[in-house]
């Protein structure tokens, strides 16, 4: 044995996959965007059913589970397939008018 590891030829060509950064796309910035967005009004609404419910007079565990049942239920579960639909959609459009496009990475 000569060489191991990131010394080896395959070592190195992993080091540099490894190190090589890709820039966001303007999709994936704002969907970041979006999200964050979601995520800030569900716990905010949350925070309001949770300081509703010690208004009415109900307990504190009982306010915690109403304000994180609004929180699960505030986030999209169908962002993914509708995101998924409306790209293929647009693909198509654009690739009946002959639009060249740049292949997407979403990680």
């Amino acid at each position: 044995v000569v060489l191991t590891g990131t010394t080896t030829i395959i070592g190195r060509i992993a080091g540099l996959a490894a190190s090589a950064t890709q820039a966001e796309t303007t999709l994936s910035i704002d969907l970041h965007k979006f999200m964050v967005y979601i995520a800030v009004l569900s716990v905010i609404l949350g925070g309001i059913f949770f300081s509703l419910g010690f208004a009415l007079g109900t307990d504190v565990l009982t306010n915690f589970v109403y304000a994180i049942g609004i929180i699960v239920a505030n986030v999209p579960e169908g962002l993914l397939i509708t995101l998924t639909v409306t790209l293929s959609a647009a693909a198509t459009r654009m690739a009946a008018k002959k639009c060249i496009g740049q292949e997407s990475k979403f990680s």
